[in-house]
């Protein structure tokens, strides 16, 4: 698992997963093993990271880059992957561009580019 955003209000978890060694199905039995009920309610493919950040070493790093992004009107999801600095953006492409997220990163003072397509 390489990252799992849990809901505490709602009972519900977005786990991000590498599909090469897991299977929702199996994530969902060792929750149930740890004494929790869990179901897979779906499963969507992760999107290719939009952008790279650098200096992603801390939790209020990761924490600035979440809000930084949240902020711009049209972006509705971030994910950021701490370890190897990818971020993956929900956004919507008619109202902000890859460019406008980069900008402003840039502007908060993170050094980022563009990721693979």
């Amino acid at each position: 698992m390489k990252r799992a955003d849990v809901r505490l209000e709602t009972g519900d978890a977005r786990v991000l997963y590498d599909d090469a060694e897991q299977t929702p199905e199996k994530l969902a039995a060792a929750i149930d093993r740890l004494g929790f009920r869990a179901s897979v309610l779906s499963v969507t493919v992760a999107p290719k990271p939009t952008l790279s950040v650098d200096g992603l070493t801390d939790t209020e790093a990761v924490q600035r880059v979440e809000r930084v992004l949240k902020g711009l009107k049209g972006v509705s999801g971030v994910t950021v992957d701490p370890k190897d600095g990818r971020v993956f953006i929900e956004y919507d492409g008619q109202v902000v561009s890859p460019r406008d997220l980069l900008a402003a990163l840039e502007a908060a003072g993170f050094k980022a580019r563009l990721g693979s397509p």
